[in-house]
């Protein structure tokens, strides 16, 4: 008897392992992100999002993409994601932009609770000063310390919490889309135009450029893809420098993308995070110990509200073809 109480638990934990991965085979996501090159213009490469119609049902759609070339000569200098890479370029030289930063209020509300406590105390053990000038001074001192110390607070409790299940995560976007602009029509219009397809624009994005790598996020909304009436839509453009391009082509490269399908909850963000790299023209994923597994697919479960995430469970799923590489004129 007891060791069949043992057995249970374990029985459990392999259904539910068994139903997840079913779930996720069910996901709209083969050959959802694909890499062209295009045979005309050498150096340029398009990314596309496939399923579209398919991936309107989430509540938001997300894709991390980071490049990372492999020969030595090649750096991040010699690559340009446009259009999105640009709209960073402009807001950072006070240039108008489809783009604008994302305020935080983290740090505002952190504030305004420790005012708050510090506005009770002066209440519970001296009501009489509570509106004295020395305790409005205090409230506001407190207010705008919290608002200062919050980066630190942030940073410590997601580094204590970095191998808990459950985790404190910084916000992945930085700049928000400015809907419903002008320019936002025109650009739209020129850029379907320019690229033959419908153009999707995220909601949210961040673009990151470190001395050997490129690293693009977006995050689509339900209304972000509800105009689009085609299953492929062009997301973005890599560029390489021509006098590094054949050197990029020679020594290959990895892409490695994130794409995460959400569903929302009285606040609660259900997520399934899927994760596979071409390299080169290879398509696979990263194994335990770093090795390279090959047609494999890493999932994720995870629950949010907010910044807090609990990782719920993981694996992997081969044969798996999520991202795809090819040619623009094929």
């Amino acid at each position: 008897m007891p060791a069949l109480s043992y057995r249970l638990p374990a029985l459990g934990r392999r259904e539910a392992t068994r139903k997840l991965r079913e779930k996720i085979k069910d996901l709209p996501c083969e050959n959802a992100v694909s890499l062209l090159k295009n045979q005309s213009l050498p150096g340029l490469y398009d990314v596309e999002l496939g399923n579209v119609q398919a991936l309107k049902s989430f509540s938001t759609v997300e894709l991390h993409a980071v490049l990372y070339p492999f020969d030595r000569r090649v750096n991040a200098n010699h690559l340009t994601f446009l259009p999105f890479e640009e709209y960073v370029r402009d807001i950072s030289s006070s240039q108008r932009s489809l783009y604008a930063p994302i305020d935080t209020v983290a740090n505002s509300v952190f504030g305004l609770a420790l005012g708050a406590v510090i506005a009770a105390v002066f209440g519970a053990f001296n009501p009489s000063d509570l509106v004295s000038i020395q305790s409005v001074v205090a409230v506001f001192g407190a207010y705008f310390i919290g608002k200062d110390l919050w980066d630190d607070v942030e940073r410590a409790l997601m580094g204590l919490t970095k191998k808990w299940r459950l985790r404190l995560v910084k916000d992945y976007y930085v700049y928000r889309l400015e809907r419903d602009t002008t320019l936002a029509n025109y650009s739209a219009y020129a850029k379907e135009t320019r690229y033959g397809k419908a153009l999707l624009l995220p909601g949210k994005m961040d673009f990151i450029q470190q001395s050997n790598s490129q690293t693009l996020r977006l995050c689509f909304q339900r209304r972000d893809l509800a105009e689009a009436d085609a299953e492929r839509a062009h997301l973005f453009s890599i560029h390489v420098d021509p006098l590094a391009a054949e050197a990029f082509e020679a020594g290959g490269y990895l892409l490695g993308v994130k794409l995460a399908l959400s569903r929302r909850f009285l606040g609660v963000r259900h997520s399934h995070e899927l994760f596979q790299s071409l390299r080169n023209l290879e398509r696979g994923c990263l194994g335990p110990g770093g090795i390279w597994l090959d047609s494999t697919l890493f999932y994720r479960r995870t629950f949010s509200i907010g910044n807090l995430k609990l990782f719920a469970a993981e694996g992997y799923l081969k044969p798996r073809a999520m991202v795809s590489a090819g040619n623009v004129n094929e």
